[in-house]
């Protein structure tokens, strides 16, 4: 017997709902890029999409139902295209493809970047957020075609005017008090994968 979660996403067999209920959340998609320097190497959190989305956890993956996009003007400045048709879209990450997962309090009252994404954050000091690192190659859903078209080594280097890329990592941070009750279940299924 089929089951589904979110409006229409449909379970795969052995696979089972954790958290079902689809916590809205803004989620931004960051790229942690590693590029050298005159002396050593320099890394930078590039954020590169802020969207509202569902989020839901079987037993086999972290799953985001994108709503919309949230008003970013900082990537828009950057010449991160407009996001057209995402609502209803998907992005999945299996289990096996997350590398680390950990609850943080982000300080962003420094962090003028990350308080441009989302203008009603800019009288906070700092904000709880999950912060999950994952393998990008191993995520699935219609969003990853967008990010990985404009966000291979080469557009950051043109977007965000960076030079020598030697590393790109990813990672979503997920906002707001309630994603962190996200963390315990999620560990537990990522060390046990």
């Amino acid at each position: 017997m089929p089951r589904f979660i979110g409006l229409y996403r449909e379970l795969k067999e052995n696979e089972h709902a954790v958290i079902e209920d689809g916590v809205l959340a803004p989620t931004v998609f960051v790229k942690e890029v590693e590029f050298k320097k005159f002396l050593g190497k320099q890394r930078k959190e590039l954020p590169v999409s802020c969207l509202m989305t569902n989020v839901y956890l079987t037993n086999k993956r972290l799953m985001f139902l994108v709503l919309h996009e949230v008003e970013a003007v900082v990537l828009r400045k950057k010449g991160v295209p407009t996001l057209m048709g995402v609502e209803g879209s998907w992005y999945e990450i299996p289990i096996t493809a997350i590398t680390n997962v950990e609850a943080v309090q982000k300080e962003i009252r420094k962090d003028k970047e990350f308080r441009a994404l989302m203008s009603n954050l800019s009288e906070k000091e700092s904000i709880p957020l999950v912060e999950v690192s994952y393998e990008s190659r191993k995520a699935a859903g219609s969003f990853k075609e967008y990010i990985e078209s404009i966000f291979d080594p080469t557009g950051i280097q043109k977007i965000f005017d960076i030079k020598n890329v030697v590393g790109v990592k990813d990672k979503i941070q997920i906002i707001g008090e309630q994603t962190v009750s996200v963390v315990p279940k999620l560990k537990s299924l990522s060390m046990s994968k």
